[in-house]
């Protein structure tokens, strides 16, 4: 972009347009406002405004009369400010980050910010007192960190509640692929010191994109809990109530189910949705309802037969409608689509799994099947896509064209819990054709990569899978098949599994002479309530 353009109501902003105007050319800023016509005589207006919206970065100047024109397509009064405000609310339209806008709301002193339109609220917001000049340097200062002498400028302005760090944080973070190395580093940087900062809360899917491109479950754990303490101390903006809703489905829910605490995460993602939905935030509302869904597979996939049923019944419910939603919000081609073709795969596996008819196979390979036409290949959900195809291939005992799909996720070797999983899926295909010494290998990969992730469920869940097929690789406990039996019957909790066995190895240790035969029993007991 090159320098500036001002955006203001002639009607009752015209005075503090022309203050802000004089203030920034005497610093050197390269501005553009109406007041130049005369002597610029552009050959049309209002190609001479579409030039300085598109270009430039753009300072609108707030008044009343400002304000009614951007949320009113009915006011008339000037036709100048309603073409910018149509020019404004299109720019808009096409941002999503709140340092890369190029949009610099400026306000008069003590005004109240929630009487602003909830497309202003998301961005960062300047005061200008044009009688004093007050103000005028923290908004050169943030506009010249931008670049915005020379022109370049980028939407990177202070605010009264971000430290300089944080928001330079932010500013570099939305520069980066969340994939990379120094996206993640950045984000953990930024929760070590944005504690009750609202601008870390404001840029939360920037922050938890980092922590999940690299299966930081911890890291998205400690945003997702600090941004809502944030919240709940901090008075929220008009437009920012459904940010509560988005950081209860995108982040805390997300995290408890990894950390497989099933029921908590149901009540997040269904909290989340009540609150998207009392905001009218459509599209995360659907979000909320897809996730809900995902829980409630799950946890069908936990239960005994009576519970399995149940909680698919309330997982197909709960998928209807998030196909509905995001069918109407995004279409039926879209990457939610897809989204949602993929869950539904998962359920008639599901489905195929609780009741044996290869009918509801066939069903979750051609959703499937759908799923890969909508997903862009090579991003995370086409590669959770390959890891559900290839269960697909172990459903119908196709296992080397199984093999096929998780190998190449392995190879990409692009997300880390996709990848774990991917080993662990691998192991069961190995196993479906005989290969014990390969699944035990994936498994062991697998183990150790859930566990470096902070996956202690699915770690615990590898642990005790190769515990069954070769104790001797995990632990000094001889395991017999009466052991195993008799462990599974008294706990289905791989990781209350696991420390038991490892409690056992422990005593055992202390022990001189002839060991004790293990009290299974007790030892499931202690280490379930330690």
């Amino acid at each position: 972009m090159n320098g500036l353009f001002i955006s203001y109501s002639n009607s009752d902003g015209g005075s503090a347009a022309s203050a802000l105007v004089a203030g920034l050319r005497s610093r050197g800023f390269d501005v553009w406002w109406d007041g130049d016509l005369p002597a610029v005589q552009p050959l049309a207006i209002t190609s001479w405004m579409e030039e300085g919206f598109r270009d430039r970065t753009v300072l609108v100047v707030v008044s009343p009369d400002y304000l009614r024109a951007l949320e009113s397509n009915g006011f008339v009064e000037r036709k100048g400010i309603r073409y910018e405000a149509r020019l404004l609310r299109h720019k808009l339209y096409h941002h999503d980050e709140a340092y890369r806008c190029g949009v610099v709301p400026v306000v008069p002193p003590r005004f109240d910010k929630n009487q602003l339109p909830a497309v202003l609220q998301s961005l960062v917001i300047h005061t200008f007192d044009p009688v004093t000049g007050a103000g005028l340097e923290v908004l050169v200062k943030a506009l010249s960190g931008a670049g915005g002498g020379e022109g370049g400028v980028t939407m990177s302005v202070e605010s009264t509640t971000a430290s300089p760090s944080v928001r330079e944080l932010l500013r570099d973070l939305e520069d980066l692929d969340p994939a990379e190395p120094a996206a993640h580093a950045l984000a953990l940087r930024l929760v070590e010191i944005g504690e009750g900062d609202i601008e870390l809360a404001r840029s939360f899917d920037s922050v938890v994109g980092a922590a999940k491109a690299h299966g930081d479950v911890d890291l998205v754990r400690r945003t997702s809990e600090m941004c809502l303490r944030t919240l709940s101390a901090t008075e929220r903006l008009r437009g920012e109530g459904a940010l509560e809703a988005k950081i209860l489905i995108e982040g805390q829910a997300w995290y408890l189910l990894r950390e497989h605490r099933l029921v908590r995460a149901a009540a997040a993602a269904e909290d989340g949705t009540k609150i998207a939905e009392k905001y009218r935030d459509l599209y995360t509302a659907a979000r909320g309802i897809l996730c809900h869904a995902t829980v409630f597979l799950r946890m069908a996939a936990e239960g005994v037969a009576f519970d399995r049923d149940f909680y698919l019944r309330k997982s197909e419910l709960l998928l209807l409608q998030a196909i509905e939603r995001f069918c109407t919000i995004s279409g039926r081609a879209s990457e939610e689509a897809g989204m949602c073709a993929s869950l539904s795969a998962e359920w008639w596996l599901a489905r195929f799994q609780l009741t044996g008819d290869r009918a509801n196979l066939t069903v979750a390979v051609k959703k499937a099947m759908t799923a890969e036409v909508l997903l862009t290949p090579g991003g995370e959900r086409y590669s959770w896509l390959m890891v559900l195809r290839a269960r697909l291939c172990h459903a119908a005992r196709k296992y080397n064209e199984g093999k096929e799909f998780v190998t190449g996720v392995i190879e990409a070797d692009a997300y880390p819990e996709a990848v774990a999983r991917s080993h662990q899926v691998r192991a069961e295909l190995s196993l479906g054709s005989r290969d014990r010494a390969s699944a035990v290998r994936d498994l062991l990969v697998a183990e150790e990569k859930f566990r470096g992730l902070g996956y202690d469920y699915a770690a615990a869940t590898c642990w005790w899978s190769i515990a069954r097929l070769d104790p001797a690789r995990v632990t000094e406990v001889r395991l017999t098949a009466a052991d195993i039996d008799e462990l599974e019957d008294l706990t289905a909790d791989p990781r209350t599994l696991r420390r038991a066995v490892l409690e056992y190895e422990r005593a055992s240790a202390r022990r001189f002479g002839r060991r004790c035969p293990p009290d299974w029993r007790f030892l499931v007991e202690r280490v379930r309530y330690a």
